[in-house]
Order: C-alpha cells, then sequence, then structure tokens
C-alpha cells in the first residue's frame, strides 16, 4: 500500500518527494505508483523538473539568506459588504504570482496607496483571491472570523511555468519562514536564486528567470 506523500528538501540538493501526487502544470508527471521522486531546485537541471545532478557542478546552496527579508505581515482593512475585512499580506511569502491582480484589480492594485484596499471590492472576489493565492501570503479575517487561507483538500505538486512549484496538503520536512505561513498551501523555490530557500520568495521574477533560459 503506497503511503502518504512527504517532501524533504536535500542539503544542497533536490527536493526529494517521497509517494508523490501526479505533477501537474508546466510539466505533467505520472507520479502515482512511484516511491520517489527527486526534483531540481537549483534551476539549471537539464532534465527539469527532475535533478540531473547538475546542483553539484554549479555549487548550489540551499542556505537561505533572510537577512534583509520582510517578514512581517502587513494587515489591510476595510468595510465589505457591510461587514470589516481584513486583508493580512506577508511580503516574504509573496512569488508575484498576481493572481489577486488577475481576478481584483480594483482591491489588488500595485501602483495604488496602500496596495491592497478591501473596500473596493466585494467579499465574494476576496474570498476568490485569497483561495487562489499559491503561497499563503494572503490570508483574510471577516468579521469575528479568525484568519484563514482558504485552502482545498487536494493533494497536490503543481509546476509553475517559469516559477515555483506550488504544493497544497503535503507535508514538509523543513521549518516553515514567513509570518502566518501556511503548512497547507505553500510554494517552493524551482529557479535557485530564492533568499528564502526551500520557499520561494518572487526573486524568480525579479530576475526573470526561465525554465528555458536559466539566470546565471
Amino acid at each position: 500500500m503506497t503511503g502518504s506523500p512527504k517532501i524533504t528538501p536535500a542539503e544542497n540538493g533536490p527536493l526529494i518527494v517521497e509517494n508523490p501526487p501526479n505533477l501537474t502544470g508546466a510539466y505533467d508527471v505520472e507520479g502515482e505508483g512511484r516511491s520517489r521522486l527527486a526534483l531540481c531546485r537549483c534551476g539549471a537541471s537539464s532534465n527539469k523538473p527532475f535533478c540531473d545532478g547538475t546542483h553539484n557542478k554549479i555549487g548550489f546552496s540551499s542556505e537561505p539568506d533572510r537577512s534583509r527579508l520582510r517578514n512581517a505581515p502587513v494587515p489591510y482593512s476595510g468595510e465589505v459588504d457591510g461587514t470589516t475585512v481584513t486583508i493580512s499580506y506577508t511580503p516574504v511569502l509573496c512569488t508575484h504570482a498576481a493572481e489577486c491582480q488577475a481576478r481584483a484589480k480594483a482591491v489588488f492594485d500595485p501602483s495604488a496607496k496602500p496596495w491592497i484596499q478591501p473596500e473596493n471590492g466585494k467579499l465574494a472576489e476576496i474570498l476568490d483571491v485569497i483561495a487562489a493565492c499559491p503561497s499563503g501570503a494572503l490570508r483574510v479575517a471577516v468579521g469575528d472570523v479568525p484568519e484563514q487561507h482558504m485552502t482545498t483538500g487536494d493533494v497536490a505538486i503543481v509546476v509553475e511555468k517559469d516559477g515555483p512549484y506550488r504544493i497544497t496538503n503535503v507535508p514538509l520536512e523543513a521549518d516553515f519562514n514567513g509570518a502566518g505561513a501556511s503548512r497547507a498551501k505553500y510554494t517552493l523555490c524551482r529557479c535557485g536564486l530564492s533568499k528564502n530557500k526551500p520557499f520561494c520568495d518572487g526573486t524568480h521574477h525579479d530576475e526573470n528567470w526561465s525554465d528555458d533560459n536559466p539566470a546565471d
């Protein structure tokens, strides 16, 4: 009988996935039935999403550099449909997936100050954004209901094109860094450039990393 899935980051090496589910997204991989997969996280494998040992050749380090990362959650409150809604945002967890801007631009607008204004939207669209946020960087509290991430019960590993691994409901054998982080929904670095390894911090976006043209 196949056991439960689990992810363990190898020191200076790949992500070891035991009893993996199927992988979807940029790469479709039949994981079910396998006992183990080694997924690249140095960003340089020629056999993505799998590790091919390149991390040894390039001297990949899995040590994070969190000295200048913004790890304090920032709350934004407003009246929405007659109820006080507070959206909390933790910058260090943000992957720049931009699901928030695609789904509720009036609420999440980087050109505005503050960039999150709950009062400009409807509750349903805000909850949709929180559910779609892949990293747990966004949480929401509605009225007296405690802050939540809005996750599903699906067990999944989604490989984002030119971006991180999006994980839901797979235990991770690592310390979670990021105020308000969710252990049920998180993103893992795939480019090798994150300062918050093993988690994605959006550096792939800032450095224009891609599957076809990895950053130096």
